[in-house]
């Protein structure tokens, strides 16, 4: 066994370590990156009702009115879209580079609604990170079973 480890071809400059290192760095860090985006967009929604409305709140903290979106879908669907597209340029001298960030969030839940609600009498408020949409309870048909 001794004699054959002898044998093996010597990797003095890790030239081969190298290559595997970066093949699997290959596969590797997309799939890292989807993880992160994967995890960042989330947030918080609770539901609950009252006798004549359905109040949907989410969490929504460090984010501005302007970027929030609530739009009514069919089958008594909410959908909460929220976007964040700030935009960061930093300029020096003639002599020193300048930078331009531009993070792009985007995150959106969209909600299934037990029962059917009125779409002419939605109300919605945002303050303190605290998205608050109230609906009015539709009419609800139940079968007759015979």
């Amino acid at each position: 066994m001794e004699s054959d480890k002898q044998n093996l071809p010597s990797r003095p400059d890790g030239s081969l370590n190298n290559f595997i290192n970066a093949f699997d760095s290959f596969f590797n860090e997309p799939f890292r990156q989807f993880d992160d985006f994967r995890n960042r967009g989330s947030f918080s929604v609770d539901l609950h009702e009252t006798e004549m409305d359905f109040v949907v709140e989410a969490k929504l903290p460090g984010y501005k009115k302007e970027q929030i979106q609530v739009e009514m879908l069919r089958n008594d669907r909410l959908r909460i879209h929220v976007e964040n597209s700030e935009t960061t340029e930093v300029r020096k001298d003639e002599n020193i580079r300048y930078y331009t960030k531009r993070p792009l969030d985007k995150i959106e839940k969209i909600v299934q609604l037990p029962f059917p609600v009125l779409e002419d009498a939605p109300n919605a408020t945002y303050q303190d990170g605290l998205l608050r949409i109230v609906l009015k309870k539709g009419k609800r048909r139940f079968i007759k079973i015979d």
